[in-house]
């Protein structure tokens, strides 16, 4: 995986992490007054490691490339189904 990659996924854990830690801080300040609200950061949390586990993927998929033909099909059907079990 290229370092450009690496730094995309990371950046997007970044973001899933400060999403995560301002739900915490929501509970623990006891500052929740709006349930839609602590809702939306929740789906946006999700969002984020959804949006990261697709670009691992397709990074995983390029990275399959080296491997022979019935190999390489196979890591990708592994891949694709891991993911649109989600």
């Amino acid at each position: 995986m290229d370092d450009t990659t690496k730094k995309n996924l990371y950046n997007r854990l970044n973001r899933a992490e400060g999403q995560i830690r301002a739900l915490k801080v929501m509970l623990e300040d006891d500052t929740v007054e709006d349930c839609r609200d602590f809702i939306i950061q929740i789906k946006a949390a999700r969002a984020a490691l959804k949006r990261t586990s697709e670009q691992y993927v397709l990074a995983h998929i390029h990275h399959c490339d080296i491997f022979p033909k019935a190999e390489r099909e196979k890591k990708v059907t592994e891949a694709i189904n891991l993911l649109a079990s989600d």
